[in-house]
C-alpha cells in the first residue's frame, strides 16, 4: 500500500486543482501582490504557493488554502468555484466591451 499524497493523474481532484490554481492566481494578480508578497502575508512558503498556482500540488492542505484566502481578504464562502467563475467571467465581459 502506497503512503503519501496521490500523484496528479491518480487524484480525483485533478480538475479542481486546475480551477483552484487559476482562481488563486487571478485573485493574487487582481490584489496586486507578487507571489512573494502573498506567500509572506499568508505565512506559507513561496514554493508552496508556486506549486498550488501551477497545479503541481493537486491536493493542497485545507489550512494552507484558508491562509491564502485570508491573506487575500477573501471569505471561503466567496471562493466557491461556481460563484467565483460567474463573477469573474462577468467582469471580463464588462472589460471587453467598447
Amino acid at each position: 500500500m502506497a503512503v503519501g499524497r496521490k500523484r496528479r493523474e491518480a487524484s480525483q481532484y485533478a480538475d479542481h486543482a486546475v480551477r483552484l490554481s487559476r482562481h488563486l492566481r487571478a485573485l493574487r494578480v487582481d490584489a496586486g501582490y507578487t507571489q512573494e508578497q502573498l506567500a509572506t502575508r499568508a505565512q506559507v512558503t513561496l514554493a508552496t504557493l508556486r506549486k498550488i498556482e501551477t497545479g503541481r500540488t493537486v491536493e493542497p492542505g485545507y489550512f494552507t488554502v484558508l491562509a491564502l484566502l485570508r491573506a487575500l481578504n477573501v471569505r471561503p464562502a466567496d471562493f466557491d468555484t461556481a460563484v467565483w467563475e460567474a463573477k469573474h467571467e462577468a467582469g471580463e465581459r464588462a472589460r471587453d466591451r467598447p
